[in-house]
């Protein structure tokens, strides 16, 4: 929680951070002339005084002390409009008017032993102390700090100082500049605190703690971190990893870490991307994910990302014992949806971009499940594969559906540390452009990604909610293609499974796959479901009277009219698209002329038993 309790961002490049030396290269008898302007606020120990809201700053690490003036100095700190204190000190800051004026008066400041004075709160000293065992991987059991970690000494300072700022990174006072990256890491932790009351007596007991001595450095190169339990970390980029994932990537509840160990490299290099590039991890609700973000951006290019993901791909944490008791039965039911992309025994599919499940935690399953479900996750627009994740997590239709999914995929046993599917390269060989030639045999390689769904033949599968496509007009299933990968059909907010289908168009890249994959879907003779809704199919046959005009007697559809073939389908599809149809969540966009032709239509159908009656008549078209 107070994990990089005072962090800003860093100034060079973050090699250079790490190797930086202890204490400041700087003239002390230069930094003594400059300090005469903090003197009336810290002290001429450094002491700080709480009168004029200035903290310890006497034994402090020197190489945050000078991330921090450069941060204030710069606007990354004090410029917020509720930061009065923050204001006060950036125009202090300005004063030092280059670099080595900030090293001459850090190297000034490391000479002081100002002792800080505690105002001796009121409050639980003892849950602070259970609070604080978040806050140890990265700040120390003493509060000693770790610069590898970008985490500051905090013992020592007065615990009105440190209440104070945990209330400021809470109310986004701090930790929310675009280049405050750790800060933005810091400050999610802050906000898991759970009350007024818990900030308390966290800040009574970090002022509890033993003061480590100036000169006693905990501050090593990253290649020299010593793990915190059992192994020397041999990936320096790891290293701010492990305090939370764990030595062996195992993962740590408390800190909300998921079991990075054996899961697939393609999809950890994603996820960081994603949290890089700020498509995970900037949605107002997803704690962790801010936690997590800052993180990522450390990773400055794309050898830096490799490198981190080769080691994880080493490691070898235990699978971890489950801590949510739901009902299995349940669960597995609720798995049959989830199998056909991530595999009966959660392997994951490099081809159906699934990644590995069996191995996690089941707390975590359960806390992204009903991210995906809020939109905590999923709605970001480039986050095309989390778009097609939410709707399945929106179909789980309460909390105990969750816990109880979330239970029987932590039953998993883990055997497989690499996907067994072909590789992402090789699936996703659309032409590059369009040749006007169609390729049945390239549109077969790019309806691996639909046949999770749709079967190998076409035939649909209402479990997953999937239409029969087999036997379909070409011509239609290519404009359905279209109108996905646009957003004319999938992006309605109740258009769920629309919005299942709209990422999986977009992988097709142009119009030349969309030709291929429907000239490949042509082929396919699925045979047709059985019906599955109890209805009047002769009060349908009247109401059919008015689609035979444009769909045909037989339901053959007319190309002329721009009527698909509507003979053979599933009876739940035909009567959840007329229901969509007349409740605007098909045909209300402006571009979909076809459906705003097809919605009046539907608004003829008075209520759902005379949707249901012609949906079973339709059914049974040959």
């Amino acid at each position: 929680m107070i994990k990089r309790f005072f962090s800003g961002i860093c100034f060079v490049s973050i090699g250079t951070i790490i190797s930086m030396n202890v204490f400041a290269e700087g003239d002390i008898s230069s930094g003594k002339a400059k300090y005469k302007v903090c003197i009336a606020c810290h002290g001429e120990n450094g002491g700080g005084l709480k009168i004029n809201n200035a903290p310890r700053i006497a034994g402090q690490k020197s190489w945050y002390l000078k991330r921090q003036l450069y941060n204030f100095k710069n606007g990354i700190r004090g410029s917020h409009l509720d930061d009065i204190t923050g204001m006060q000190m950036r125009t202090m800051a300005l004063s030092l008017n280059n670099d080595q004026d900030i090293d001459d008066v850090v190297a000034y400041i490391g000479t002081l032993n100002g002792r800080g004075k505690h105002t001796n709160l009121d409050g639980d000293i003892k849950a602070g102390k259970k609070a604080y065992t978040v806050c140890v991987s990265c700040h120390g059991a003493n509060g000693e700090g770790n610069k590898a970690l970008n985490s500051p000494k905090i013992a020592g300072l007065p615990d009105w100082y440190i209440e104070n700022q945990l209330y400021k990174f809470r109310k986004g006072i701090r930790g929310v500049h675009a280049k405050d990256i750790y800060g933005q890491q810091m400050r999610p932790m802050a906000m898991a605190i759970a009350s007024n009351a818990d900030v308390r007596n966290v800040a009574i007991y970090v002022s509890s703690l033993k003061r480590v001595t100036k000169f006693e450095s905990v501050d090593v190169k990253a290649s020299n971190v010593v793990a915190m339990t059992k192994s020397t970390i041999s990936e320096p980029l790891y290293a701010p990893c492990a305090s939370c994932h764990g030595v062996d990537g195992e993962g740590n509840q408390k800190l909300g870490a998921p079991r990075l160990a054996q899961q697939h490299k393609w999809y950890l290099k994603r996820q960081l991307g994603n949290w890089r590039d700020g498509i995970r991890g900037t949605h107002s609700e997803d704690v962790y994910g801010m936690q997590m973000r800052p993180m990522a951006m450390t990773l400055l290019d794309e050898d830096s990302l490799n490198k981190v993901v080769d080691y994880i791909s080493t490691l070898q944490g235990a699978v971890p014992k489950p801590t949510i008791n739901g009902n299995l039965e349940s669960g597995k039911n609720n798995y049959v949806a989830c199998m056909a992309c991530h595999g009966a025994n959660g392997e994951g599919n490099v081809a159906l971009n699934a990644p590995k499940i069996s191995g996690l935690q089941d707390w975590y399953i359960e806390r992204q499940l009903h991210s995906f479900k809020k939109g905590v996750r999923g709605t970001h627009k480039g986050d095309i594969y989390g778009m097609q994740m939410r709707p399945m997590a929106m179909a789980l239709k309460d909390a105990q559906s969750i816990k109880d999914l979330a239970t029987y995929v932590a039953s998993f046993t883990e055997e497989v540390r690499e996907s067994p599917v072909i590789s992402s390269e090789k699936v996703s060989e659309a032409p590059k452009t369009n040749t006007g030639i169609v390729s049945v045999k390239n549109g077969q390689v790019l309806y691996a990604t639909c046949i999770s769904c749709h079967g190998k033949d076409g035939a649909g599968n209402k479990t997953l909610n999937a239409p029969m496509i087999s036997g379909q007009n070409d011509w239609y299933i290519a404009r359905q293609l279209h109108n996905f990968k646009k957003g004319i059909r999938g992006s309605h907010e109740k258009d769920l499974y629309g919005q299942q289908m709209r990422p999986m168009s977009m992988t097709l890249a142009n119009d030349q796959a969309i030709a291929d994959v429907t000239a490949y879907i042509s082929t396919l003779k699925g045979k047709v479901s059985a019906p599955t809704i109890q209805a009047d199919a002769n009060a349908g046959k009247a109401l059919y009277t008015v689609c035979a005009s444009c769909h045909g007697a037989g339901g053959e559809g007319n190309k002329a009219l721009n009527a698909p073939k509507i003979a053979g389908q599933q009876d739940w599809y035909i009567a959840r698209q007329l229901y969509n149809f007349k409740n605007g969540i098909r045909g209300s966009h402006p571009e979909d002329t076809y459906g705003q032709q097809m919605r009046p239509m539907s608004m003829s159908l008075v209520d759902d038993i005379a949707i249901n009656n012609v949906a079973a008549y339709i059914s049974s078209l040959k």
